[in-house]
């Protein structure tokens, strides 16, 4: 593994990650991959320039509680 982790995440709806999910399965790829080229292909149409560094993540601050309103998969 790297010495520092570089990916973030992201959440979608339930429904709309088991969508993706079957998709990539049958088409045998991975969704990382599929989602990582889609979104390359939509910036790189925008115009969108490719950093030359990635911001570190800004740390985390606690929270008494937090109430779980909806169900979201992240990957």
């Amino acid at each position: 593994m790297a010495k520092r982790q570089t990916r973030r995440s992201i959440s979608v709806k339930g429904i709309t990650y088991q969508r993706l999910k079957d998709y990539c399965e049958a088409a045998g790829l991975s969704v990382s991959g599929y989602l990582e080229e889609i979104i390359a292909e939509k910036l790189d149409a925008a115009g969108v320039p490719v950093p030359t560094a990635v911001k570190p993540r800004p740390a985390a601050k606690p929270t008494e509680s937090e109430e779980i309103i909806s169900q979201h998969f992240t990957f």
